[in-house]
C-alpha cells in the first residue's frame, strides 16, 4: 500500500472559510494583502539586475490593493477567508484570466498558522469556487523558493506550464489545473 501524501497524514485545523462580503470585510482584507506584500518584499529577488522588476511588481500590487474589489470582485472574482476561532488567519483570491480560465493569487496565511494541514484544504476551497465561477481551468504560479506550495499544488492536479505572463521574479514557476474532470 503506498504511503499517504504528506498532507494527507496531518489532519487541517478546525477552520471556517467563507467567501469575503465587500460592503463589510474590505478593510479587515486590505491588511491581510498588505502582510502578503511585505511577504513577498522581503523574499524578493536581491540582485541589483532584478530590482527594478521588483519594484515595478511591488508597485502593481499595491494599486490592486488600493483597487480591492477589482479584478477580485464580482461577477469573475472572488476572496475566500479563513478563519480559526475568530481570527482571520488566511485569505486567497480568484480573478479571471479568459471566460474560462482563472487564476488563484494572493494566497497568503499567516506565520502561525502555515504548515501542510492549511494549504491543501484552502487551495480546495479555492478550487472549489472557481468551479463555482465557471473556470474548467485554473492557473496559479509560485517562487521557486515555496517548496511546500509547490508540492500541494502537484497533489492537488496542478501540472507545469510555461509561463502566462512575465513574472517580474526570475525563475517563477507556472501552473494549472483542469477542473473539468
Amino acid at each position: 500500500m503506498p504511503a499517504p501524501a504528506r498532507h494527507a497524514r496531518n489532519r487541517p485545523p478546525p477552520a471556517t472559510f467563507r467567501r469575503v462580503n465587500w460592503s463589510e470585510d474590505l478593510e479587515t482584507i486590505r491588511p491581510l494583502f498588505r502582510e502578503y506584500r511585505k511577504w513577498i518584499a522581503d523574499h524578493a529577488d536581491p540582485a541589483p539586475s532584478s530590482q527594478a522588476r521588483v519594484r515595478s511588481g511591488l508597485a502593481e500590487i499595491d494599486r490592486l490593493i488600493d483597487e480591492l474589489p477589482g479584478r477580485y470582485g464580482p461577477p469573475h472574482g472572488d476572496v475566500i477567508l479563513w478563519f480559526r476561532d475568530d481570527s482571520l488567519v488566511a485569505c486567497g483570491a480568484i480573478r479571471s484570466l479568459e471566460p474560462t480560465v482563472g487564476e488563484i493569487k494572493r494566497i497568503f496565511v499567516r506565520p502561525d498558522y502555515r504548515g501542510p494541514a492549511f494549504g491543501v484544504p484552502f487551495v480546495r476551497t479555492l478550487m472549489d469556487r472557481a468551479r463555482e465561477l465557471g473556470c474548467r481551468k485554473l492557473r496559479t504560479y509560485a517562487l521557486p523558493t515555496m517548496t511546500a506550495a509547490i508540492e500541494f499544488y502537484q497533489e492537488l492536479g496542478f501540472q507545469p506550464i510555461a509561463s502566462y505572463w512575465s513574472h517580474p521574479a526570475s525563475g517563477a514557476l507556472f501552473f494549472e489545473c483542469d477542473l473539468s474532470g
